[in-house]
């Protein structure tokens, strides 16, 4: 949590004020695009207050619920290898089908951008179960190399490569990382994180960061003065929301039910694409042509989401402490129920993270619920469990 305000806080304000005090000469015409002297008071106050209130029940949780656990239990199962090459082959073809179906070899080559952002439309049930089937993989690739007395160099560098060719397909910008935090997750989940260690993952992801931008921009971005400034106008989600301040009162329950909407075009109820998500009806009032020519978004932040639905401040207080409660039980859980309860737990960490810059309840939620539930049903396929001689006798 610390790092993601970190990253839409901190570390932008600090670089724009660095920049302004060397009176750094801007390459791109929209490098200076938000100007953090500008932002009201308000829209830092109500950043720190979320900040403050998910920090102090979260800590209150983690006391409360603390359980001197090193995942021992955790650790005898084993990785099938067997499961594991077998679900890469499956991934690989349904990629493989996915790129044909949204262009082929020509649109993903020629204008990469365009068809990431346009081309999906129509395949989103596949896109989605191909991102958790990818983070699963990784995550179950790490846990078989933390875990296996032998190793297959072989197994392991195939799926390397259709990871690779996932994250390509996936956006590339975040999912290397995620992929890389997925996989390490084995390791991350018992180790303690030190300045050291935060700061050298920080640097890690500006660098993924930076060469999934030059890849996503199809070479725009490729000197690191562009990437600079593209920092400053990606992490932009106070100024979106200062923006709300000042347009709109607050509100109550204004956007909540949109996530029902979109499950109600399950069931043969339609309704307007840009009702599914605060972000896309925002987009659609704010930067039309960005959500109805290229079906792209800018993603306002939690606190806009609680601004209109929950009104006055001191109302903002029970749903942060309801979603403090249900992290704060899943990290309680997370070794307990073998090796699918702590990849649930930190895609849920993930889903969590994302909520800053979007919403509590994503209309997605129900699938993710599905996909979980099936990983339970198989978890004995993927998985074996080592034999304890305590238990053996």
């Amino acid at each position: 949590m610390f790092g993601n305000y970190f990253l839409y806080l901190v570390f932008p304000a600090t670089l724009f004020y660095i920049l302004d005090w060397i009176s750094w000469e801007y390459v791109l015409p929209w490098g200076k695009l938000n100007d953090w002297a500008s932002v009201s008071d308000e829209a830092v106050l109500s950043y720190a207050y979320i900040f403050a209130l998910f920090f102090y029940f979260l800590r209150f949780l983690e006391v409360l619920l603390e359980r001197q656990d090193d995942g021992a239990e955790m650790f005898e199962y084993r990785s099938r290898p067997f499961a594991i090459l077998l679900c890469a082959f499956f991934l690989f073809l349904g990629c493989a089908y996915f790129f044909e179906v949204t262009g082929g070899l020509d649109a993903w080559s020629g204008n990469y951008s365009e068809t990431y952002l346009s081309k999906k439309k129509g395949y989103g049930l596949l896109n989605f179960l191909l991102i958790m089937w990818s983070n699963f993989m990784a995550f179950w690739l790490g846990f078989y190399c933390r875990t296996a007395e032998r190793r297959s160099l072989v197994l392991i560098l195939i799926v390397f490569l259709v990871l690779g060719f996932c994250a390509y397909l996936q956006g590339v910008k975040s999912r290397v990382f995620l992929f890389g935090i997925f996989f390490s997750l084995p390791w991350l989940a018992v180790a303690r994180l030190s300045l050291k260690k935060g700061v050298l993952l920080f640097l890690g992801f500006v660098f993924l960061f930076s060469g999934a931008m030059y890849v996503r921009s199809n070479g725009f971005y490729k000197t690191p003065e562009m990437l600079l400034e593209y920092f400053l106008t990606y992490f932009n989600t106070i100024f979106l929301h200062d923006m709300i301040l000042r347009d709109m009162p607050p509100d109550y329950f204004q956007t909540v039910g949109f996530p029902f909407s979109k499950w109600m075009t399950f069931l043969g109820v339609a309704s307007p694409d840009h009702m599914h998500d605060i972000s896309r009806w925002l987009t659609s009032i704010y930067y039309p042509s960005q959500w109805f020519k290229e079906s792209a978004t800018q993603q306002w932040p939690v606190e806009t989401e609680l601004y209109l639905n929950y009104g006055n401040y001191v109302f903002w207080i029970a749903p942060v402490a309801i979603y403090s409660l249900f992290m704060g039980g899943l990290y309680s859980l997370r070794f307990r129920c073998g090796p699918i309860f702590l990849f649930i737990f930190m895609s849920e960490l993930f889903v969590f993270l994302s909520m800053f810059r979007g919403s509590m309840l994503q209309w997605i939620w129900v699938f993710n619920i599905g996909f979980y539930l099936l990983l339970f049903l198989v978890q004995r396929l993927l998985f074996s469990r080592k034999v304890c001689m305590h238990e053996a006798s």
